[in-house]
């Protein structure tokens, strides 16, 4: 089999089930040191606007931000939502998985993990207690506003506007982000356990997060973008144990 084929194999992998392992793929797996292999590959990153990201005995497809034919768009978001989603709540969905993210893997120590799992009712109180402190302090909103390009006034009043009480429609606050929670599953990023009360990591989330996401520039504009400067910075998430 030529390096091409070879690659293209892989490639259609990936696209099938978003990675590649080592024990159930050795043959194909191992390939990926193959220079000449890796150079098709890298033709197809370049043209196709992808990264291929190696974590331990893992390969992972991960699309350019903004990539519409391998990754998510607003689009995307709406339609999960419902026929009749509008951008605001697209962008909504974004912010809670962008800041459960954030509770797992927000630390700012070398290994920024710093939780196992994440409760749905931690996390309502904390969307609750930052999307108010974002309305009541409408200064910072639009200091985060310019440098993010994104509506947060529009969001927290979007989110402050559901119904509070534990009910799983998607009018609701727990309805909301467990939309999120299923869309995160799907991707099998996280497992939803315990009645749907409860979120934990998957392995692929580690890997993701650890060898790629959170390289040391992209921690500090994660950072910056939950916390919101120092005058304002949310207190440092602990452990749910």
């Amino acid at each position: 089999m030529s390096s091409l084929n070879t690659a293209l194999k892989m490639f259609k992998k990936l696209l099938d089930k978003g990675q590649l392992d080592r024990e159930t793929d050795s043959d194909l797996f191992l390939e990926f040191r193959n220079p000449e292999v890796r150079q098709a590959l890298a033709e197809m990153e370049e043209e196709l606007d992808f990264q291929i990201v190696e974590a331990s005995s893992t390969l992972y497809l991960v699309p350019a931000g903004g990539n519409s034919l391998l990754g998510f768009t607003n689009k995307d978001f709406r339609e999960w939502i419902s026929s009749d989603a509008r951008l605001a709540d697209a962008y909504l969905l974004t912010y809670i998985a962008m800041y459960t993210l954030f509770l797992f893997y927000g630390g700012k120590k070398q290994n920024p993990k710093q939780r196992e799992f994440l409760r749905l009712s931690k996390l309502l109180e904390e969307l609750d207690q930052r999307f108010a402190s974002l309305t009541a302090d409408v200064e910072q909103a639009l200091v985060l506003e310019e440098k993010y390009s994104l509506n947060f006034i529009r969001i927290a009043e979007l989110w402050e506007s559901k119904q509070g009480f534990e009910e799983k429609s998607r009018k609701t606050k727990a309805g909301t982000v467990l939309n999120v929670w299923r869309l995160l599953e799907r991707e099998s990023l996280i497992r939803i356990l315990d009645n749907e009360r409860e979120i934990r990591p998957t392995r692929k989330l580690d890997d993701l997060m650890l060898n790629y996401y959170l390289n040391d520039n992209r921690v500090t504009e994660i950072v910056g973008l939950f916390q919101g400067g120092e005058e304002h910075a949310a207190p440092e998430p602990h452990s749910d144990h």
